[in-house]
């Protein structure tokens, strides 16, 4: 078993499989968020497809809602991590 090059960016592979995109948009993120991991432009690709899927492709207004939550839950937790590696952490 292959370790995962980019663990933080777990999370948001599985957050874009859940999402209801295209197979191609699907695979298309899949694979930016394999190869570069959680980069400011791999979550701006993630989000910007994410808001122009029409409204039509959701169950309802709150599924499209609760997406839009738990992906800026995601990108929150990863800015904090990202972030925190600036500080020193020794004592």
């Amino acid at each position: 078993m292959s370790a995962n090059k980019y663990p933080e960016a777990h999370k948001l592979i599985l957050f874009v499989e859940k999402v209801p995109f295209s197979a191609e948009e699907k695979a298309r993120l899949i694979e930016l968020l394999q190869t570069d991991g959680m980069t400011d432009e791999s979550t701006g690709a993630v989000h910007k497809a994410l808001s122009a899927l029409p409204k039509e492709a959701f169950k309802d207004d709150w599924q499209h809602a609760k997406f839009m939550m738990d992906l800026g839950t995601l990108l929150k937790q990863w800015q904090l991590t990202d972030g925190s590696k600036n500080f020193k952490h020794s004592r």
